[in-house]
C-alpha cells in the first residue's frame, strides 16, 4: 500500500498555496492510497505565542475533499506539532480536535531558534547535537503524539565545507531516544526530505534504523514531508526501500489516533 503520512498544505506557513483538494488530486495521480495532511503548529519555550494554524478551516477543507474523492483516496486529518512539551496548550489542542495522526517534531531548541536559523559557523555543533538528542528524549517521554518526525532534522542544515554532519559518533545519545520511542509506542519516521538536500538520501541513517530494530523497534512511519501539491509522494519508494533494507515490511497508519500496521 502506497501511503504518504507527512505533507503540508496552504495552511502551513512555509508551504506553497496549494489547497487540500489540489494535493489530493495530485496524490491520486501519484498512485497514493492514503495521505495525512499534517500542517505545522509549533510551540515555543519562553513566552512566545504558538504558531498559528487554522485547524477548523483545514478540517472543513479535508471533509470537502473526502466527499469529492470518495473511494479514490483516504485523506486523514493530521497535524505536525513542534515542541509539544514546551506549552501545556498543546495538550488542550489535542483534546479539542479529532485528529487521525499527530506528528511530533523538534524544530527549535529552548532558545526558540529554529535549526534553519542558527549560526553554525559560531557555535559548537557537537554540543548542539547532544543537546538536541537530549531534548528529543524529553519530548518523547512527555508523549502525546503518534509519530516522531525526521530525527535527523538538524543534519539537514548543519553541513559546511569543513564538516559532514552525522549521528555516527552520537549513538550514546541516539539510543536513549530510540528506547524512549519504543517504550512510549511512538513510531519512528522515515522522512524523504533528505533525498533532495545535500544528504541525497532519505533519513534516518542506516545505523540508526539498525539500532532501532536491534532494540526491538517495529513501528515505522513514512512521509515525503511535501510542501506542495507537485511533490506529494516524492521519495516514498525510497522510504519503502530504506525500511525494507533494514527488515521493516510494514508501516503505521493512524486513524483517530489508533495505529494500524500496513504492508508495504
Amino acid at each position: 500500500m502506497l501511503v504518504d503520512c507527512h505533507m503540508h498544505s496552504h495552511f502551513s506557513f512555509d508551504a506553497q498555496p496549494d489547497s487540500i483538494e489540489q494535493i489530493a488530486a495530485s496524490s491520486i495521480r501519484r498512485g497514493l492510497k492514503a495521505i495525512v495532511i499534517s500542517d505545522h503548529k509549533d510551540y515555543f519555550y519562553h513566552g512566545m505565542p504558538p504558531q498559528k494554524l487554522e485547524i477548523q478551516g483545514a478540517f472543513e477543507e479535508i471533509d470537502r475533499t473526502r466527499q469529492l474523492y470518495d473511494g479514490q483516496i483516504e485523506v486523514l486529518k493530521g497535524v505536525e506539532l513542534g515542541e509539544i512539551h514546551a506549552d501545556p496548550a498543546a495538550s488542550a489542542l489535542l483534546e479539542a480536535f479529532p485528529f487521525d495522526t499527530v506528528i511530533g517534531s523538534l524544530h527549535v531548541m529552548p532558545n526558540n531558534i529554529d535549526f534553519y536559523d542558527m549560526d553554525y559557523d559560531h557555535l559548537d555543533q557537537e554540543q548542539l547535537l547532544r543537546d538536541y538528542l537530549k531534548e528529543a528524549k524529553t519530548m518523547i517521554e512527555h508523549g502525546g503524539f503518534d509519530v516522531f518526525a525526521h530525527i535527523d532534522y538538524p543534519l539537514r542544515v548543519m553541513k559546511r565545507e569543513y564538516n559532514h554532519p552525522s549521528f555516527a559518533n552520537f549513538m550514546e545519545w541516539v539510543t536513549p531516544v530510540l528506547r524512549a520511542l519504543i517504550d512510549r509506542e511512538i513510531a519512528l519516521e522515515i522522512n524523504a526530505a533528505g533525498l533532495f538536500g545535500w544528504m541525497k538520501k532519505v533519513g534516518p541513517e542506516d545505523f540508526v534504523l539498525d539500532e532501532y530494530r536491534r532494540l526491538g523497534g517495529t513501528m515505522i512511519s513514512i512521509g515525503s514531508d511535501s510542501h506542495a501539491a507537485a511533490s506529494v509522494g516524492r521519495g516514498i519508494e525510497e522510504c519503502i526501500a530504506h525500511a525494507k533494507a533494514h527488515g521493516f515490511h510494514t508501516v503505521m497508519v493512524y486513524r483517530r489516533r489508533k495505529g494500524e500496521s500496513v504492508a508495504i
